[in-house]
This record gives C-alpha cells, structure tokens and sequence, in this order.
C-alpha cells in the first residue's frame, strides 16, 4: 500500500473512532441552555430551506426570511449568529429523530457536531503525517481527540467546536492554495464555512495577511537589485489570488448560506458585527474574583489553557515548539512557514483575550482555535522523543539493531502520552468544564484556586435521578430549576425526568412557589443560595451533586416534602 494511501485509511479510522467516542459519550451530558436556543432555530431554518427547495409559495420574500432568521431586534430570529451549524441541527433532526428515529432528538441535533469534530481530527492528522511524518500526525490527532473541554464541546449542538474545525480546514485550503493556480476557491469555501458558523471567524485575515506578507519577504532574497524591486518580483511570484479567496469567495459563501443576508446585506452586516463588537460582559470566576465587566486580567487565556489542558500534552507540545524553533533557526523550515501559519493561528485566536476588555464568560471555547496548534506542537513533541528515546538505547545498546525497535518506541511514546490526555478526559466526563489538571491541582485545586465552576447550566442532569424520587401520581411538585430551565422541557420529554416535577418559575417567585429548589453552582449565583435559606427556613440542602468531590449542584427539599417522601 502507497504512503498516501495509508495515511487516508488512517485518516479515515480516525475519523470513525472520534465520531464513536463522542456520539457516545454525548448521550450522558446534560443539555446546555445555549443548545435549546440553537435547536430551537436550526429547526426553524431547516425548515425554511426544505420548505424554500421544495418551491413553497413565498418561502424565498424578505417578510418569510424575516420571519425564520431575523426581526428588528438585535436577538430576534438568533440572528446575531450566523446560521450553518443550527440550519446542520435542525435537519439532522428532522432525518435521525423525526423520519428514521434512529436517535434522541438531543442526539440528532447534536451529530453533526460529532462528525464535523471527527473531521477536525483526520484532518489535523494529513496535515501533519504530510509535514512532519506519520507518528507525529497520529499524535497530534489522538492528543487532540483527548482533550477533556473540547472533547465535551464537540458533544454539544453549540458552535464552538466546528468553528475550530472550518478555521484549521482554511489553514490546510490556504496552503493548498499557494501551489494551485484555482486553490484560492477551496480557501474561499472554507473560510466562508468558518464566516457562516461563528463570528470570531473575522480573525482570519490577521492570520493570513502577515503569513502571506512573511512568504513575499523572504522569497525577495531570490532577487537582485533595490529592495522594493526584490518585493515586487517576489509579489509577482506569489499566487495572488489566495487574497481572493480570503476577500470575495469566503464573503459570498458567507451571504449565500445566510438568507437573512440576501436583502439590505450592509446593514444587516453592520449589525451582526456591532453586536459582537458590543457583546455584553457575563458573569465570569477566576483566581477567585467575579468578573463581569473590563478591565479584565491579560492572562486569562493563557492560564485557563494552561490549567485545563492534560499536563503530558502541555509539555509534549512544549519540546514540539522548541524542535521548530531549532529547525527555523538552523534553516531548515519548511516550505510556506507551515508552523509560522500554525503559530499565528494560536495567537491570533487567544490575541483579543490579551486586549482586557474582550467579554470571556465562555473560558477556552471563545478561543478554541488556538487548540489545534498547541495539539500539532505537541504530536511533534512525541515524535521528536521518540527518535531521542531510540538514538539513546542504539547507543546504549549498539548491538541492538533489531529492524522493530523504532516502531515499538513510537508505540510506547504514543501510548503513553495519549493514555494520560485519554485518562483525563474520561475522569472529567460528564462535568468536563470543571475540569482543571494536575498543574492546578485538579478539579478540587481549580475551585480552590478560584477558577470557573461550570457554565450554562448542564450538571442539573446529574441530580435528576434524586429529583424523580419526588414524583408522586396526580400530584405536583413544582422545581425552582435555577440555570437549567430551559433545557427542563428535553428532559421531559426524552424521559430523564418523571411528570410532575414542573419549573417553579424564575427567580425570588419561583423560589417561593417551589417544592424543591437547585443551586448550580457558579461564584455569582451564591445569592440563589441565600433566597433558599429565606424560603425555605433552612440551609442544609439535601443532596450535592459532587465531581471530584466539588460541589455542582446543590438541591434543596422543603421538610413537609422531606416527612412524606424519604429519598434514598
């Protein structure tokens, strides 16, 4: 079998092996609050488009457009997102759950998160087996899959991890797009599927502007004469065209995808971007204060990554980084500056979290691009340890000249790494955002230290086995459901929750009317806390919903329900 041939099975076993896992270990996460708005309208605009492609009468008028993916409000329609990924959700649902009921409907919604992840990763594997050889590909893909926090969002029907996926596919066009004459088309794809998934995809440009600027500034020393002749000799070899793909192709794929953008586009444009632009400042914990409003710290991103990311991947990216340093420095880099491209698509992904005054309630998904890097980083990192590890026992041993060893090396390199980033990941699900590891001292030294607990509401799934031992026929006991209330309705109806346990209502007035009451926990939800302790006369809860023996969430039971119902 050819090399290249090898390498696209291997590709495609991997992509079969990250669908697997995370299709099957979505089925035990909760559902987070933001998921129920983006089915909501990925089944509004499925739709549309199966209603528009089927010829239905006024399907394609700006009042039916209007109608499914905007209004005059900057959130109606959840048009302040742009619409691949929920358009994706809502007709995974409409074929796995309502036409073959192969699935749940969460799980439906959520496959093509699952496969567009599983792309990601046969992808980051061919890119690097092509660089740098085939070890390090497979390390980079296994470390990648094995990331604890994106590992759980790749389980969500949320954005944050096909955005990855569509910036690194445009990382791998772009290059490609150096060497073909018609590759700028295949660059402009990708990046307007980036556009078309999330906004932070405007980033893009202050990727690929200084490597392609850096590319023209070398190629001039191949040239004689003044300076500005040498640049302009080496513009006139550069594909050109790559800008086209970046500043027409991708804008109009963007448009196309988006038929909220087909009429009064520069405005409806100038509003998606002001509303990032002027994106509100949730409530955010780290190192133990409360953030919710600029100047924030410059080093978030930096020691959130550093404290959630599997210790053995960090420093195996670590010896990767400095292996290409050491190869850029003795002249030997390779074509293009792949791992400059690689470097400015980390930094430029975490660059506007250095800025303190970009909204960071979202932790590591808000610059998840960066991830794949650190991960190719860090497959090159094993692979250069396990030629060390091999040229030291030849030395060691010179009489072992045994044609195997070096495959049984990479093994155990591989092995090793991948089973400690492998262990991390499933001791962190189901609860994966209050993953922290070994360097902050794990799940309980990240609480300890202040860090965020968890967002949007997802854990409450844990508590509902307790929750359904209240269940009583005919009658009702009403649940303050706190952050989880909009996923209260799924539960429901998949069956994880018993009929007759109804959302008591929001805050102070819910509280009052509730039977039971949860907590989940997050520093600036203490106060729910407190209008418990006043409702219900008491401040023992009942049950604590625990990860690593830290606290999630916290449920409270009235005594008059606790005297008739004694819960195991």
């Amino acid at each position: 079998m050819s090399e290249s041939r090898a390498n696209w099975l291997l590709a495609l076993l991997l992509f079969a092996l990250a669908s697997a896992m995370v299709i099957s270990a979505q089925r035990g996460q909760g559902i987070a609050r933001d998921e129920v708005v983006y089915m909501n309208y990925g089944t509004r605009y499925a739709n549309w488009w199966i209603g528009a492609a089927s010829g239905d009468d006024g399907m394609a008028t700006s009042e039916s457009i209007t109608r499914h993916f905007g209004g005059k409000a900057a959130t109606d329609g959840n048009r302040e997102h742009p619409p691949l990924m929920k358009t994706l959700f809502g007709l995974s649902k409409r074929l796995f759950h309502d036409k073959l009921s192969w699935t749940t409907d969460t799980t439906a919604y959520r496959l093509p998160n699952a496969l567009v992840n599983a792309l990601l990763i046969a992808m980051v594997f061919l890119f690097v087996a092509g660089l740098w050889g085939r070890l390090a590909g497979l390390s980079a893909a296994l470390l990648l899959l094995c990331l604890p926090r994106a590992f759980f969002h790749a389980g969500l029907a949320t954005f944050d991890a096909p955005v990855v996926t569509f910036w690194f596919a445009s990382l791998m066009a772009y290059q490609r797009s150096l060497k073909h004459k018609w590759g700028f088309l295949l660059f402009g794809l990708c990046a307007g599927l980036t556009l078309a998934t999330k906004h932070n995809a405007i980033l893009l440009p202050a990727v690929f502007l200084p490597h392609f600027a850096w590319l023209v500034w070398q190629g001039q020393r191949a040239y004689g004469g003044g300076r500005a002749n040498r640049l302009w000799q080496s513009l006139r070899t550069m594909r050109v065209q790559t800008l086209l793909g970046l500043f027409v192709v991708a804008p109009l794929v963007l448009i196309a995808l988006w038929p909220w953008m087909w009429f009064d586009t520069v405005a409806h444009l100038r509003d998606w971007l002001a509303f990032h632009l002027n994106h509100v400042h949730y409530n955010f914990e780290y190192l133990g204060k409360n953030w919710n409003a600029p100047p924030f710290t410059w080093h978030i991103a930096l020691v959130t990554t550093l404290f959630t990311v599997p210790l053995a991947t960090l420093v195996a990216a670590l010896i990767g980084f400095s292996f290409l340093v050491r190869r850029y420095l003795r002249g030997q880099a390779e074509k293009n500056s792949p791992a400059l491209l690689l470097f400015l698509s980390a930094g430029v992904a975490m660059g506007p979290f250095l800025l303190r005054s970009t909204p960071i309630f979202g932790a590591e998904k808000h610059w998840a691009p960066a991830i794949p890097s650190l991960c190719i980083f860090a497959g090159l990192g094993v692979a250069w340890m396990s030629k060390q590890a091999g040229e030291a026992l030849r030395e060691y041993r010179p009489t072992w000249t045994f044609p195997w060893l070096d495959k049984a090396l990479a093994f155990v390199m591989v092995t090793t790494v991948s089973s400690a980033a492998l262990y991390e990941t499933v001791q962190a699900h189901p609860y994966s955002l209050s993953h922290y590891n070994a360097l902050a001292g794990g799940a309980k030294g990240g609480a300890s230290l202040g860090m965020n607990r968890q967002f949007w509401g997802y854990s409450a799934r844990g508590v509902l086995p307790y929750l359904n031992q209240f269940a009583t026929p005919g009658t009702e006991v009403p649940v303050y459901t706190h952050d989880a209330s909009p996923a209260w309705g799924h539960y429901l109806a998949q069956g994880l929750l018993a009929a007759g346990l109804p959302n008591a209502g929001h805050e102070l007035a819910g509280i009052r009317k509730s039977k039971i009451a949860l907590v989940i926990h997050e520093r600036h939800f203490n106060r729910h806390d407190y209008m418990i302790w006043e409702a219900y006369q008491k401040v023992q809860p009942s049950f604590v919903l625990l990860h690593e023996g830290v606290p999630l969430v916290s449920v409270y039971v009235r005594d008059d329900l606790l005297a008739r119902i004694s819960p195991k």
